[in-house]
């Protein structure tokens, strides 16, 4: 391999890993500069012996920090308060060094491991700060330590562009929110009492997505879109199954201010967000369709908030946004060509339409005939749905994801 071929290998990896360019056109583009005299079949066989080298090393990795963290605990009760809290942070700095190491800018140049050590000294820094709250005897009474959580994972995602840390992230976005409404609002950690919140949030994701769209950034665009997405669809479908607010209604005058800001904000920032990249971006007016359709979708999810307020039963209103928000995310998907709505769209539109079958014929019809009926309308919808899907992501040109 000459030094031109390397360069250009490390540049494609690079533009691959940060999201610029997709898995098939990085194949495509390597194809080109591959030595003369290649075996066919090569590229692919190297990337399938790259995904083996990943999944060996992340094991090994995973393996390693049980061994580490059962020593730890077996022989916890004899470590004293200092040699508990030396231990916690040797063992995280020990991943974050190793893993910042093994990086293309470190001096190994290991990147599948050193994302695996780096995403383990994140692990790690959550469980030094829960451990570290029970030594010392600290309340979390606002959640604090999952804000210093996915602060510093975020941070940590965005140094490493790592979407593997950045779901961590994300993960420790949604824990924080949920427990700040509910240890804010009388309830518990990750508070599904009133669910109706995680939409906002999914909204301001999904905004957070958009942003990061907007500045070429496609794979972090895609993992802020599947999180919002998630949690906008699984808040929705709670909402359409059960009245979770029967007992728990929304009344003001026992909600903090914090909560009506962590229930309003998230909106007002993705509308924020909408128009920082309609006048920053400049390639669709507001009167385009797929434009409409986004701005449809926030006041739609503005008014699933609003209706949950109200004192009289909400399920039916709920079917009927969840059934508008997965076809519009179906639409979404074929417009802007992203397999991350077309797929969710179509998993929670299948979904709720086989819950709508569960509620309404399950007393209506023998068990057997359920069953049959239910089984084979999943298969043959699965299959038309697949072969459709098949066809327009391969339009796309980007990986089925």
């Amino acid at each position: 391999m000459d030094d031109r071929e390397r360069i250009l290998r490390g540049s494609l990896a690079e533009w691959r890993a940060r999201g610029l360019i997709s898995g098939e056109q990085h194949d495509r583009l390597l194809a080109s500069v591959v030595v003369p005299g290649a075996p066919p079949g090569a590229v692919a066989q190297e990337r399938k012996l790259g995904r083996g080298v990943t999944i060996l090393v992340n094991l090994g990795a995973l393996v390693l920090a049980a061994g580490l963290l059962v020593f730890f605990a077996s022989n916890w009760i004899e470590f004293g308060r200092a040699g508990k809290i030396a231990s916690l942070f040797a063992l995280t700095l020990f991943f974050y060094l190793a893993g910042f190491e093994m990086t293309q800018e470190g001096r190994w140049r290991f990147p599948a491991l050193g994302v695996t050590l780096v995403f383990l000294g994140c692990v790690m820094f959550g469980v030094d700060v829960v451990l570290l709250a029970l030594i010392y005897d600290l309340t979390a009474e606002h959640a604090w330590s999952l804000l210093l959580d996915w602060a510093v994972w975020l941070s940590v995602a965005y140094v490493m562009r790592s979407r593997l840390i950045l779901f961590l992230g994300l993960v420790g976005v949604t824990a924080w929110f949920g427990a700040e409404v509910g240890y804010s609002w009388g309830g518990y950690w990750l508070y599904l009492g009133r669910p109706f919140h995680f939409i906002a949030l999914g909204a301001c994701l999904l905004a957070v997505a958009g942003l990061h769209a907007w500045r070429a950034q496609r794979g972090f665009a895609a993992a802020y879109a599947l999180v919002g997405l998630l949690l906008v669809y699984l808040s929705t479908l709670i909402l359409s199954i059960f009245d979770l607010q029967q007992s728990f209604r929304v009344d003001p005058s026992t909600a903090p201010a914090v909560v009506w800001l962590l229930l309003a904000a998230p909106f007002a920032f993705a509308v924020l967000a909408l128009a920082t990249i309609h006048f920053g971006w400049r390639r669709a007016a507001l009167t385009d369709p797929p434009v409409l359709v986004v701005l449809l979708l926030v006041v739609l999810m503005v008014l699933g908030s609003v209706v949950a307020t109200t004192p009289e039963p909400r399920e039916l209103w709920f079917i009927l946004l969840l059934t508008l928000l997965t076809a519009a995310g179906v639409y979404l998907g074929v417009v802007w060509e992203s397999p991350v709505f077309l797929n969710t769209g179509l998993v929670f539109f299948a979904v709720n339409v086989y819950t709508r079958f569960y509620e309404y014929f399950w007393d209506a019809m023998p068990k057997s005939l359920f069953f049959i009926v239910g089984g084979s309308t999943l298969i043959l919808g699965g299959v038309w749905v697949e072969r459709l899907r098949r066809r327009l992501v391969r339009r796309f040109g980007g990986d089925v994801g």
